[in-house]
């Protein structure tokens, strides 16, 4: 009787070890892809506004004298270990609409330099 009761007890320890190492990897997505959420431009009175999902989606708004003009959709690669953002805007005027920048991020503050014409942009976490 000790011996079953023993053999159960070491199945229900291995069954809930099994349990726990199977939850082990919901990882927060923005522990590792620190762009997702909402980032404004700081740098200008016309300012964009960056949201980045973590399925690799977001859009892009534009605002000129405080209105809305337009926003966009976009796909994005973010690849953390060259900090290179790759946003595609999709087929604009028969090609591809492809923006790459150079990324910083200290905090809720993000730095983007346009990889292909130099532009410095300052971004705040909203």
């Amino acid at each position: 009787m000790k011996t079953l009761r023993f053999i159960g007890m070491a199945i229900i320890a291995v069954i809930m070890s099994v349990n726990f190492t199977a939850c082990s990897d919901d990882e927060d997505e923005t522990a590792t892809n620190p762009l997702i959420g909402t980032w404004q431009e700081v740098d200008s009175p016309n300012y964009n506004i960056w949201t980045f999902k973590a399925d690799g989606t977001g859009t892009e708004q534009e605002y000129y004298q405080g209105n809305l003009d337009e926003p966009y959709s976009f796909t994005y690669t973010y690849d953390s270990k060259t900090s290179i953002l790759v946003i595609n805007y999709g087929e604009h005027a028969g090609e591809d609409e492809i923006d790459s920048y150079d990324v910083t991020i200290d905090g809720s503050t993000m730095k983007t330099i346009d990889r292909d014409y130099g532009y410095e942009t300052t971004w705040k976490k909203k």
